[in-house]
């Protein structure tokens, strides 16, 4: 692991997500574990507090959609753009319903005559737990944060 303080750690945890857009979502039910791509937008302000929360926009037709209400518990991987090497996040965490979204922040150029909110539920993940895993740095070399 790195040695670096926690604030050092969330610091580069967060701007490597505030960097990307999508990630996939797993989480399981009695049926199975269910797996998806999904959009996400940091959340900010003083709501977040110290702990990392992200806003995934889930299809509302998706396995994973209905397997969060029997589980909660989620894992979010995001993988680093194309050319920045091979990185990415892994976050564990807790997923519960946003119940009024701010679809300008979360969809802004959205031009469908469709409400967004008849196509996707919006859930806020609040991490446990985030690997930063950066394999240029070696096999296993990763940054920890926990709450």
């Amino acid at each position: 692991m790195c040695a670096s303080s926690p604030d050092e750690r969330r610091s580069r945890i967060a701007s490597f997500l505030a960097h990307h857009r999508t990630g996939v979502i797993s989480t399981t039910a009695a049926q199975g574990m269910w797996s998806i791509p999904v959009r996400y937008c940091p959340v900010s302000g003083p709501s977040s507090g110290r702990r990392l929360e992200l806003d995934c926009l889930v299809p509302r037709w998706a396995d994973v959609a209905h397997s969060l209400s029997q589980n909660a518990t989620v894992l979010l991987i995001v993988q680093a753009a194309a050319g920045a090497g091979l990185r990415w996040a892994q976050i564990r965490g807790t997923a519960s319903p946003v119940e009024a979204p701010n679809w300008a922040r979360l969809l802004p150029r959205w031009v469908s005559k469709v409400q967004p909110d008849e196509l996707y539920l919006v859930v806020r993940v609040a991490a446990s737990r985030i690997d930063l895993i950066d394999e240029d740095l070696g096999w296993g070399m990763q940054e920890t944060l926990e709450w």
